[in-house]
C-alpha cells in the first residue's frame, strides 16, 4: 500500500478534482465523434496484424534522445516510449507508482523513496538507487546544461541507503517534489551513459521503457522496437515510428492515404474529412495545456509599460478567437491558470474595450497608429496556431497597431525564447499544467528558460510562496501571485486546449490530458 503524510493526500485530492473537470465540456466541447474515444468506428477494411508497424505523425523532431535535458514537448512525448519516471500519471492525469513503488517526506526537508525490485535496463543493467541519484545529479550538474535545472535548485543531496531506497535532502521545504520527480524525471542508464559519453548516448539512448531505440534521423523519423522483456510486460505494437511531419495539411494528407495511423492537433476545419474518410475517426479530449500571448519583458521595447500591457488585452478579443479560428475547441482563460488546475482561482477578465485600450496607449504617450509591434508563433505545433497569430494582428489592427506575424520552425522558435531573442509578443504553450509552482515558477521568473515576464516585485513573491508547505497557506500565496499576474498584464491568457486526434479506424487509443503517447497503452484491432 502507498504510503504518504498528510500533505500528499492533500496532493491526491485536488488530483481528484481534476479528474472531475477534465471532461470533453470543461473543454468547450461536446465530443468529436460519436463512438467513444479510443473505440474504433465500424471499418470495411480488414483489422490489422498485430505486428504492423505504428507511425505516428508529429510536428517537430526531439531535440535530444537524452532524457532530463529538454524541456520541450516533443522532446518528452517521444523518449517517455524509451525511459520510465519514477511517478507517472495514469490515463486521467492521477499519480501511480512506476519505478518509485512508495514515498513520504520523513521531515520537511528529507523525502523517501522505495524503488521497484527486480528491473533492469535494455542493455542488462540492473535499476537501483544508484540509477536515481545518477540522474537526479545529472540535472543538478550545471555543466550538462539541463533546462531542468532551475526547477530542481532546492535539491540538497541526494543518499543512497540501500539498493532500493534513496533519500533526497532538500535546501528548503519542497511541497511539490512529487509533482515535479512524476513530471520531470526520467531514468537513463548510468553506466552506459558514463561508458559512451552524453553525445553518444544523445545518439544511442538505453533505458527501462517498454521501447528499445533503434534509430533515429534527423527531421526525419524515430524508430523504436519493443522491449520483450519489459517489467509491465510485452508491448503488444512491436514496432514504432514517430514521422516527423512538421505542416498540419501534410500530416493530414499522410493520414487519410494511410501513411501514418495517429497525429494530434487535427485543423479544426479538416475534423470531417477525417470523421468522412475510411481511414479513420476523431478522438477528443479537454488538454492540461493552456496556450498564452507572452507579452516579453525582456525585450527593450514597448511593452516594458504596464500600460501598453494592459491595453493590448483591451485590444484582443478572445472569445472571437475561440469561436472564429478555433470553432469553439478549447475554454477561455483569464489569468495563468486554467480551470482544470487545482491551484486555480478566479481572476479578472479584461474583456474586450478598444476604446480603453487606446486610452492606455495615449496615457503612456504612445499613438497606437506609430506602434509597430512583431509577434513571433510556431507553425503547426499548435491547434491553428498561424491562423491564430494572424487573427490576433487582425484584432490590434483595428486600434491603427501595426503587427508583423513571423512564423517560426519549432525548434528555432523554442531557442529564440531561451536566448531571450524574442522582440515584443509570442505564442507559446505550456503543460501538462497540473499544479501552480509548475506553471508561475517556470514562466515568469528572471532566470527560467522560458520565462517572458520578469518583474522583481512579482519574483519576490514567488520565491517567498515556493517552500510554504501549509496547503492552505501555500493556496492564498498562488491565488495572490495569480491576481498580480494579472495585474501587471504579464501575458495575454487565451485558452485551454481542447486537443483533437486523428485515429487509425484499427487502433485501439485512448487521448490523454496530459498528451502522452504511451504506445505500450495502445494496441491493434484483432
Amino acid at each position: 500500500m502507498l504510503r504518504k503524510n498528510h500533505v500528499f493526500l492533500v496532493l491526491l485530492l485536488l488530483f481528484a478534482v481534476f479528474l472531475s473537470a477534465c471532461t470533453p465540456e470543461t473543454a468547450g466541447t461536446a465530443p468529436a465523434t460519436t463512438q467513444p474515444a479510443g473505440q474504433p468506428a465500424a471499418s470495411t477494411e480488414s483489422p490489422a496484424a498485430p505486428s504492423q508497424e505504428l507511425i505516428i505523425g508529429f510536428e517537430a523532431d526531439a531535440a535530444t534522445m537524452l532524457a532530463n535535458t529538454d524541456v520541450n514537448y516533443v522532446t518528452d512525448i517521444q523518449i517517455r516510449n524509451i525511459y520510465d519516471p519514477l511517478i507517472d500519471r495514469d490515463e486521467k492525469g492521477a499519480l501511480i507508482p512506476s519505478l518509485a513503488t512508495e514515498w513520504k517526506n520523513l521531515d520537511p526537508l528529507t523525502w523517501e523513496f522505495k524503488l521497484r525490485q527486480g528491473v533492469k535496463f535494455t542493455n542488462g543493467e540492473p535499476f537501483n538507487a544508484e540509477a536515481v541519484k545518477f540522474n537526479i545529479d545529472y540535472i543538478l550538474d550545471e555543466k550538462n546544461n539541463s533546462f531542468y535545472r532551475s526547477r530542481w535548485k532546492d535539491i540538497k543531496e541526494v543518499k543512497v541507503i540501500d539498493d532500493n531506497t534513496i533519500h533526497i535532502i532538500t535546501s528548503q521545504p519542497f511541497p511539490t517534489l512529487v509533482l515535479r520527480i512524476t513530471d520531470d524525471l526520467l531514468i537513463m542508464a548510468p553506466k552506459h551513459t558514463q561508458e559512451v559519453g552524453l553525445e553518444k548516448a544523445a545518439m544511442n539512448p538505453v533505458g527501462t521503457g517498454a521501447y528499445k531505440f533503434e534509430k533515429w534521423t534527423r527531421d526525419d523519423s524515430l524508430k523504436l522496437v519493443a522491449n520483450e522483456e519489459y517489467w509491465q510486460g510485452s508491448p503488444a505494437i512491436k514496432k514504432l515510428t514517430f514521422k516527423i511531419i512538421p505542416e498540419f495539411s501534410a500530416r493530414l494528407s499522410a493520414f487519410l492515404s494511410g501513411e501514418i495511423h495517429l497525429f494530434k492537433n487535427v485543423p479544426v476545419d479538416s475534423v470531417e474529412r477525417v470523421k468522412n474518410s475510411d481511414n479513420g475517426t476523431i478522438a477528443m479530449v479537454g488538454s492540461s495545456r493552456i496556450n498564452y500571448l507572452a507579452l516579453n519583458t525582456f525585450y527593450d521595447g514597448p511593452l516594458k509599460d504596464k500600460r501598453v500591457r494592459q491595453a493590448l488585452n483591451y485590444a484582443i478579443d478572445v472569445d472571437e478567437l475561440l469561436k472564429s479560428v478555433l470553432n469553439g475547441n478549447g475554454t477561455k482563460m483569464t489569468g495563468p491558470l486554467s480551470k482544470v488546475n487545482e491551484d486555480y482561482t478566479e481572476t479578472k477578465d479584461y474583456g474586450y474595450d478598444p476604446e480603453k485600450a487606446i486610452a492606455l496607449l495615449k496615457e503612456a504617450n504612445m499613438d497606437p497608429k506609430s506602434l509597430k509591434l512583431q509577434l513571433d508563433t510556431p507553425n503547426g505545433r499548435y491547434p491553428m496556431d498561424t491562423h491564430v497569430a494572424q487573427a490576433i494582428a487582425s484584432q490590434l489592427q483595428k486600434i491603427g497597431i501595426q503587427v508583423n506575424v513571423q512564423a517560426n520552425e519549432w525548434g528555432n522558435h523554442l531557442a529564440k525564447i531561451r536566448q531571450h531573442e524574442m522582440k515584443d509578443m509570442f505564442i507559446l504553450g505550456w503543460g501538462p499544467a497540473f499544479d501552480a509552482q509548475g506553471t508561475i515558477e517556470n514562466l515568469f521568473t528572471e532566470k527560467a528558460p522560458y520565462s517572458g515576464f520578469y518583474d522583481k516585485d512579482v519574483e519576490a513573491m514567488i520565491q517567498k510562496a515556493l517552500p510554504i508547505f501549509d496547503p492552505a497557506d501555500r493556496k492564498q500565496a498562488f491565488d495572490e501571485l495569480q491576481h498580480r499576474l494579472v495585474d501587471e498584464a504579464a501575458w495575454v491568457p487565451l485558452w485551454q486546449q481542447g486537443d483533437l486526434y486523428a485515429v487509425s479506424k484499427n487502433l485501439q487509443f485512448t487521448p490523454r490530458p496530459d498528451e502522452k503517447f504511451m504506445v505500450f497503452e495502445m494496441k491493434w484491432n484483432q
